[in-house]
């Protein structure tokens, strides 16, 4: 059974309708913006992997952490192109947003739920967030509004699953907390089965508040919506599709699982929508098999984004609106899993294909796709002076370099300076030079990190160009941190080198000494 919804004629609906208790006022023109408030936002979203409660305090709970570093509010402007405000941490913040429609919706990871953290809010809106937990909590000045509708994943995640992990986070996040990681799979389908229920019951509740008027029929058939993307979501997952597949024929026609979609004819009213935007993904995935790639201590699985990107452009279901957010998702995975030949091909189809030219304007900004040097790898030192690989190599002639490919927001990288440190001081009297070159990082970022860690008397380097060039992919650096050992006379020894504290000196030993 296939639902479709046309939310855009809804809320134009009940835009113009009022309670029966409410006095009818003359409709004044729209204010076109909405302003944003963020008080003391955290700096970090830390949040306990193995935690049992959103309340828990940091200091009650040991194990592991996920972190957010750049947590925000994900929007859609009026120019279709997805923002992201991230507000300053620890004061008072402030952004106001044009918009032209009457809703506009705000997102934020969440990550005890599985589902993002939304509030529907209408233009002219003033909204402060406060923070519970490292979780925003909306409050409209300008307007009383219910708290239920406004912070409505606070209230699901307190009223259906007592402040804990609910079971579609555990569908996968079962993994982080199952010791015997062989239970993975069959604990996922249990969990779904359970998810399942709880999708019944959620929809139960939605029916109460919209019932009793707690919830407007605006927010009910959004929320219903979002649930129902949510399912779909957990049928896309590997084992559980595989699952779904193998007992179809069993099933009977009350039982057998029912497909959820929407009117793509409505596209430019619903792209405004997270869970929308979800869909188009989902259903511009065309079922492509996973690759499963094995970097020897890391690996994934990832379409080809390849075929993905080709097949959108040809699609006929899709207009320009919904390809222009579809090919850069795309193309995004084709920058992170693919060849720089194929970064820059799919980069100029990118080109032709989209109208959305700040996007496009934007997305060669951040990851610097200037493919004119791809085959150098571009570095620039404290000192902002530019040399190339291949310099910094000549400059180095002569000596043993022992090479790390390192980023300040990697914590393994980071990890491992102190014995870093402690190998460069067993080797000062060698013929060896010790050289830190930046992946994928922020200046700002690196340059702190470079004195926290204590490396500032070394070689640094900041990488400019990582994303397209063909340097990195020659050496095989796929992952970070990521060591190479050369010789004197500039040969690359070792390409996939020890890490300090793990080897590097033993390594490094019998190399010099020829033992």
């Amino acid at each position: 059974m296939k639902y479709t919804l046309n939310i855009l004629l809804l809320i134009l609906t009940l835009v113009s309708c009022k309670k029966e208790n409410e006095k009818i006022v003359t409709e004044k023109p729209k204010p076109n913006q909405i302003v944003l408030i963020s008080v003391n936002a955290p700096n970090k979203y830390i949040h306990l992997i193995k935690q049992d409660s959103v309340g828990k305090k940091l200091k009650d709970s040991l194990g592991p952490k996920a972190f957010y570093n750049n947590n925000g509010f994900t929007y859609l402007d009026y120019m279709n192109n997805i923002q992201t405000w991230r507000p300053k941490a620890n004061v008072s913040d402030t952004i106001t947003i044009e918009t032209y429609n009457d809703y506009l919706e705000l997102s934020t990871n969440n990550f005890f739920t599985s589902i993002k953290e939304t509030f529907l809010v209408q233009n002219g809106d003033t909204v402060i967030f406060n923070y519970e937990h490292n979780i925003p909590k909306a409050k409209i000045t300008n307007r009383e509004v219910n708290d239920i509708e406004l912070n409505y994943n606070s209230y699901r995640l307190k009223k259906l699953f007592d402040n804990k992990y609910t079971s579609h986070y555990l569908i996968f996040g079962n993994m982080f907390l199952n010791e015997n990681f062989k239970d993975y799979k069959q604990k996922s389908l249990e969990y779904y089965n359970q998810a399942k229920l709880d999708f019944t019951e959620e929809i139960k509740l939605l029916d109460s508040l919209k019932n009793n008027n707690l919830i407007s029929k605006t927010n009910y058939f959004y929320r219903k919506d979002a649930l129902n993307m949510l399912m779909e979501k957990h049928k896309k997952l590997k084992n559980i599709k595989k699952w779904l597949e193998q007992n179809k024929s069993l099933r009977n026609k009350e039982t057998i699982e029912q497909v959820f979609g929407f009117d793509l004819s409505e596209t430019d009213s619903l792209m405004k929508f997270s869970f929308f935007r979800d869909y188009l993904i989902n259903i511009s995935e065309y079922d492509l098999e996973f690759i499963e790639e094995n970097n020897g201590n890391s690996g994934g699985f990832y379409i080809d984004s390849r075929i993905r990107f080709d097949s959108i452009v040809k699609d006929k279901r899709f207009n320009q609106t919904a390809k222009n957010f579809l090919l850069f998702n795309a193309y995004n995975g084709i920058g992170q899993n693919f060849r720089v030949k194929d970064k820059k091909e799919y980069f100029k189809k990118l080109q032709e294909s989209t109208t959305s030219i700040e996007q496009l304007d934007k997305l060669k900004k951040e990851y610097k796709l200037d493919f004119s040097k791809s085959n150098e790898l571009v570095m620039t030192s404290m000192k902002n002076d530019t040399l190339t690989y291949r310099n910094l190599l000549e400059n180095n002639k002569g000596k043993w370099l022992y090479i790390d490919f390192w980023a300040s927001w990697c914590k393994p990288c980071r990890k491992t300076m102190p014995e870093s440190n402690k190998l460069k001081k067993e080797f000062n009297e060698g013929n060896i030079e010790f050289i830190y070159l930046s992946l994928n990082d922020k200046k700002e970022n690196w340059k702190k990190a470079i004195e926290v860690d204590g490396i500032s008397n070394s070689q640094n380097y900041f990488i400019e160009n990582g994303n397209v060039s063909q340097v990195i992919e020659d050496l095989r650096v796929k992952t970070i941190p990521h060591y190479l050992i050369y010789s004197p006379n500039g040969e690359l020894v070792n390409g996939f080198a020890n890490r300090p504290g793990q080897g590097a000196k033993e390594q490094l030993k019998k190399l010099i000494t020829g033992q």
